[in-house]
């Protein structure tokens, strides 16, 4: 952990300006290179924070799908600039949602999707409704799967929209079969199907690694983690014509339902702390020293396959973990890169003094910040 800690931190989010952006009317903040911690009450804006940088990372909201709930009241667009700092230069990005156009500028290169914010400032998010990759429905645990990939794999991102336009063409034929033939959808979606399935199994082999190490840190030597993938159907590489053949012989069947029944669409992981599932047997403790592992655990590979130091962020560290494992999650996050925290409480105690800032805010309004 000393060794990463000497590493040079490659990719860094220098500033972030904030217009018209949920409550900050404008706002501008310049951040330390190692840990920002942003303090103050409820609904005063530091979620917002993040969620103007994970917009930034991935080209959405964790808070919401509609856009526009995020513009300030009032106003007719919201406005984001942030400067990113890579191997010693200087990038810059600017986006804009006017309730009906997306518009991003990387670099003054304009483009009209925010999808092309994938991998250019890549992160990883811990936030209280990361309680649904334990709790709640599949579709919560296959999104874990997607943003993770997407952001250090376009191939993943050209399979996962090619499977779903194919999906979506196969669902149609189900209830409509003199539309057209089903084989070309079939072929489509077996070759990217068998892609994006075996991509998330190799996700959560090469974490299980560092899922143990981090799981038995934070737990004190008490608790062991499994992540156990759940795919619909048996897949494997070299035999994209199993998953072809099987969608082939459940036709018949899936013209009753009108939809597909197996493939990547229906996938899930199971959590297990020690051999139990984690979503019937754990404490509230267990799951979120158990969400916690899974995000450091996130982060290590996303930094191996960008071959960068990752942003990380969570929100509301108070939330997360008592104040034995809080303690324990600090020293872990020591050694990692650029990190992003909430939290409700200024006095808030952080070893590492002279490397963190503290950002009060008050009301959309940033205080300026001083060493904790």
């Amino acid at each position: 952990m000393k060794q990463h800690l000497q590493r040079k931190i490659w990719m860094k989010l220098k500033s972030l300006l904030l217009h018209n952006f949920r409550i900050y009317k404008h706002a501008e903040i310049i951040f330390h290179p190692r840990m920002n911690i942003i303090c103050g009450g409820n609904a005063q804006g530091k979620t917002t924070l993040l969620e103007a940088i994970y917009l930034l990372s991935t080209g959405r909201s964790f808070r919401t799908t509609n856009l526009s709930e995020i513009i300030h009241h009032g106003e007719e667009y919201f406005y984001l600039k942030a400067t990113i700092e890579k191997d010693g230069a200087i990038e810059e990005i600017k986006l804009r949602f006017d309730k009906q156009e997306k518009r991003l500028w990387i670099n003054n290169n304009r483009y009209f999707s925010f999808s092309h914010l994938l991998g250019l400032l890549p992160s990883v998010l811990s936030a209280p409704q990361d309680q649904l990759l334990i709790s709640g429905s599949p579709q919560d645990r296959r999104r874990f799967f997607n943003l993770h990939l997407a952001q250090h794999d376009p191939l993943y991102v050209h399979h996962l929209t090619r499977y779903f336009k194919s999906l979506k063409q196969r669902n149609y034929l189900l209830r409509h079969p003199k539309s057209g033939p089903f084989e070309i959808w079939e072929e489509q979606m077996a070759i990217s199907g068998s892609y994006i399935s075996t991509k998330r199994k190799t996700m959560l082999d090469e974490m299980e690694k560092d899922l143990q190490s981090f799981m038995q840190k934070l737990s004190n030597k008490k608790e062991k983690l499994e992540i156990r993938y759940m795919p619909s159907f048996c897949f494997h590489t070299q035999k994209i014509d199993t998953f072809k053949d099987l969608l082939a012989k459940s036709r018949e069947r899936e013209k009753k339902f009108g939809f597909t029944a197996v493939g990547p669409h229906r996938d899930d992981f199971l959590c297990l702390i020690n051999d139990k599932s984690a979503k019937i047997y754990a404490s509230e403790g267990q799951k979120r020293t158990c969400i916690a592992a899974l995000k450091l655990s996130e982060w290590k590979r996303l930094c191996h396959f960008i071959n960068d130091t990752a942003l990380i962020q969570i929100d509301d560290l108070s939330l997360h973990l008592d104040s034995n494992r809080k303690s324990l999650m600090q020293n872990s996050l020591q050694s990692l890169g650029q990190v992003f925290f909430t939290t409700p409480d200024p006095k808030d105690q952080w070893s590492d003094t002279e490397n963190s800032l503290l950002f009060e805010v008050e009301k959309g309004a940033i205080i300026s910040p001083a060493n904790v």
